[in-house]
C-alpha cells in the first residue's frame, strides 16, 4: 500500500480517536441513521420502475403482470384509473426521495455542527495544554506552525477528515444497497450499471488521488511559510528597509501566494472534472442501455427497466461524486491536519480543565518572597553541554540581587528556571517554599516579570498595563504608571490612559514600550519582582528614576535583576557574577569587582 494511502487511512483513525467513547458512540448512531436512509432510495427507485411498467402496459391496453397486480392491490389502488395510479405512485416516490434528501440534509447539518463545536473544544484544549507547559515545549514548533495547528489544522481534522469520512460510509452503504436491489430486479442491468460507473470512478480516483495528496501537503507547508514571511516583513521592516530588501521579500511572498492560488484552484476544480465525467457517463450509459434493452426485451420490460436505470443512476451518480469528493477531501486534508495530530499526540492525553478569567487581588497572605536554589543543572536538548552547572543560591525576603556576566553566560536561562518556565535536569528550586509554577498558581500576581523584549498588544495603555485581567483597576494602573515614570507622558495624550498604542506598540518609543512593560509588572503590587535587562532601552535619566523607585521597594519586595548597565546594580544587596553557568563570585559590588578581572575592566570602562 502506498505511503499516502496509509497516511490518509491513519489520519481517519487518529481523527476518531480524538473523540471520547461517548462522542464516538453518538456519531456511530447518527451515521447508522444516515446509512439507513439508503432504504428510502431503494424504495423510491422501485416505485419509479413500477410507474414505468404500468404506464407502458396501460398505453398498450394490456393488463399488468401478476407481480405488479399484487403490488397495486397492496397499495389499494388496483381499481383506479391508470392516470390516478401513476399520480399516486409518483407522489409517493417524490415524497420518499425528497424526504430522504431532506432527512439526510438535517442529519448532515447536525453532524457538521457537532464536529464544528468539537473543533472549537479541541482548539481550546490544545491552547490550554500549550499554556500549561514549560517554555521548551511551547517553543518546540514555530509560532506559525502552532497557530496553524490549533486553528486551520483542527478544522481540517474534524470537518474535512472525520466529517467527510462519515458521509463516505453512508454513500458506500447506499451503493451496496442499490446494487443488491438492482441485482434482484435485473442482474444484467445491475452488473452493467456498476461496471460502468465503477470503472469511471476508479479511473478518476487513480488519476487524481496522488496529485491531491501532494497538493494538501504543499498547501499546509506553503501557508505556514507564507505567513512567516509576511510577519517577518511586519516585525523586521526597519532591517529590510535599510538593506533595500523590500522587493526581494515582495517577490518571494508573491511567488508563494501565486503557487498557493494555482494549487487551491486546481484542488477546487478536480471535483468538477468528476462531475462532468459522471454526467457524460450517465448520458452515454442511458443511450447504450436503452438500445440493448429494446433489442433484447419487449417494450414494457425495456421501458420499466430503463426507468429504473435512470432513477437508480440519478442516485448512484451523486453518491459516486460525493465519494470522489470525499476521498479527495480526506487525502488533501490528511497533510493539513498532520501538524494538529502531532500536537495532540505530544500533549496526549488532553485533559479537560475548567477555564476562568483571573480577578486581581493584590494581597498575598502567607507569601514569603524568598528563593532557594539547590545544586541546579540544566542543558538545552539541542546542546551537548550544560548551560547551568550545579548552581546553588539563597535569597532572603526583601533583598535586591543583581545577576551580571557576559552574554551567553546563562543569566536569562537561570531566570527561566526560577520562574518555572523551564525544568531543571537536576537539583531543586523553591520560590516562597514551593516549586515556582505552584507558587505562581497559589499566589497569582505576587510574582512579576519584565522581559528583555516586552510584548505590547494592539490596545489601550490601560489594557496593556492590566494585561490579561478582565476588569482593570484604574487606581492600580496609575500607581504602576507613576512607579514606571510613565504617568506624565500618559496624561499628555489626548485620550490619556485609554489611548491606543498600535500594533507591537508602534505608536510608542522604545523606552516608552519598556516602561509600559515595567508598569505592567508593577500593576499587581508584586512581592517578588524579576527584571531581565528591563532598563536596557531607557535613557540614563529615566533609568536613574526607575532604579530609584526599585530601590524604594527594598525590604518590602524581593528584586532579581539581570543587567548589563552596571550603574543600575552598584547598590544591590548582592551582585552575582555568572560565567558558563556557574557562580564565579557573589557579594557587594566592590567585592565582585575586586574578585573578577573582567568585571573590574567593565566597571572601569563605565567609570565605576
Amino acid at each position: 500500500m502506498r505511503l499516502n494511502e496509509l497516511l490518509a487511512r491513519n489520519t481517519i483513525i487518529r481523527a476518531f480517536r480524538v473523540l471520547d467513547r461517548d462522542e464516538r458512540r453518538k456519531l456511530k448512531l447518527v451515521a447508522l441513521a444516515q446509512t439507513a436512509l439508503g432504504f428510502l432510495d431503494l424504495v423510491g427507485v422501485a416505485i419509479i420502475g413500477l410507474i414505468g411498467s404500468i404506464a407502458v402496459t396501460g398505453i398498450q391496453s394490456k393488463s399488468p403482470n401478476s407481480n405488479i397486480s399484487r403490488l397495486l392491490e397492496f397499495a389499494n389502488i388496483s381499481g383506479l384509473t391508470l392516470q390516478r395510479q401513476v399520480a399516486i405512485l409518483g407522489g409517493i416516490a417524490a415524497v420518499i426521495l425528497v424526504g430522504r434528501s431532506l432527512l439526510t440534509m438535517i442529519i448532515s447539518r447536525k453532524i457538521l455542527y457537532f464536529l464544528s463545536y468539537k473543533s472549537a473544544s479541541i482548539s481550546s484544549k490544545l491552547i490550554s495544554e500549550l499554556l500549561s507547559r514549560n517554555i521548551t515545549q511551547v517553543k518546540r514548533k514555530s509560532s506559525q506552525e502552532t497557530l496553524f495547528a490549533v486553528t486551520t489544522g483542527v478544522q481540517a481534522l474534524m470537518l474535512n477528515v472525520a466529517g467527510t469520512a462519515i458521509g463516505v460510509v453512508a454513500d458506500i452503504f447506499l451503493l451496496v444497497l442499490m446494487s443488491v436491489g438492482l441485482f434482484a430486479f435485473d442482474p444484467f442491468m445491475a452488473a452493467s450499471t456498476f461496471i460502468l460507473f465503477g470503472t469511471v470512478a476508479a479511473l478518476l480516483f487513480s488519476l487524481t488521488q496522488r496529485r491531491v495528496s501532494r497538493m494538501g501537503e504543499f498547501i499546509s507547508k506553503a501557508s505556514v511559510d507564507s505567513n512567516i514571511r509576511i510577519l517577518e516583513v511586519v516585525n523586521a521592516f526597519k532591517e529590510i528597509y535599510v538593506h533595500d530588501l523590500q522587493d526581494s521579500y515582495a517577490e518571494a511572498i508573491s511567488k508563494t501566494r501565486y503557487r498557493l492560488a494555482d494549487t487551491n484552484a486546481e484542488l477546487g476544480f478536480i471535483p468538477n472534472i468528476s462531475k462532468y465525467v459522471i454526467e457524460i457517463t450517465m448520458v452515454i450509459g442511458g443511450i447504450l442501455f436503452s438500445a440493448i434493452e429494446f433489442l433484447l426485451h419487449d417494450s414494457d420490460r425495456a421501458i420499466s427497466t430503463l426507468a429504473i436505470f435512470l432513477a437508480a443512476a440519478s442516485r448512484i451518480a451523486p453518491a459516486i461524486l460525493r465519494l470522489q469528493s470525499g476521498f479527495i477531501a480526506i487525502k488533501s486534508n490528511a497533510g493539513v491536519a498532520e501538524l494538529t495530530l502531532e500536537m495532540i499526540d505530544f500533549f496526549s492525553p488532553i485533559a479537560s480543565r475548567e477555564l476562568e478569567a483571573k480577578e486581581l487581588n493584590p494581597t498575598y497572605p502567607d507569601f514569603r518572597p524568598s528563593l532557594i536554589i539547590e545544586n541546579v543543572s540544566f542543558s538545552y536538548p539541542e546542546n551537548s553541554g550544560a548551560t547551568i552547572k550545579n548552581l546553588s543560591l539563597e535569597v532572603d525576603p526583601g533583598q535586591q540581587i543583581a545577576f551580571v556576566g557576559t552574554s551567553g553566560s546563562g543569566k536569562s536561562t537561570l531566570i527561566d528556571l526560577i520562574l518555572g518556565l523551564r525544568t531543571a535536569d537536576s537539583g531543586e528550586i523553591y520560590l516562597a517554599g514551593m516549586h515556582p509554577s505552584a507558587a505562581i498558581k497559589h499566589w497569582p500576581g505576587a510574582i512579576s516579570y519584565v522581559p528583555q523584549q516586552v510584548h505590547i498588544s494592539d490596545s489601550t495603555i490601560l489594557a496593556n498595563v492590566a494585561f490579561g485581567y478582565t476588569n482593570p483597576d484604574l487606581q492600580l494602573a496609575w500607581e504602576a504608571l507613576e512607579s514606571a515614570q510613565l504617568a506624565d507622558f500618559v496624561r499628555s495624550l489626548r485620550d490619556g490612559i485609554n489611548s491606543r498604542v498600535g500594533e507591537n506598540g508602534n505608536l510608542l518609543s522604545g523606552g516608552e514600550r519598556q516602561r509600559l512593560g515595567i508598569a505592567r509588572a508593577l500593576y499587581t503590587r508584586p512581592s517578588f519582582l524579576i527584571l531581565d535587562e528591563a532598563t536596557s532601552s531607557l535613557d540614563a535619566q529615566t533609568e536613574v528614576a526607575i532604579s530609584s523607585a526599585i530601590r524604594g521597594l527594598r525590604g518590602k519586595v524581593t528584586v532579581l535583576m539581570v543587567a548589563h548597565r552596571l550603574s543600575s546594580v552598584t547598590d544591590s544587596d548582592k551582585v552575582i557574577y555568572i560565567r558558563e553557568g556557574r557562580i564565579i563570585s557573589q557579594g557587594i559590588f566592590e567585592k565582585v569587582k575586586n574578585e573578577v578581572p573582567d568585571f573590574e575592566i567593565q566597571a572601569k570602562l563605565m567609570g565605576l
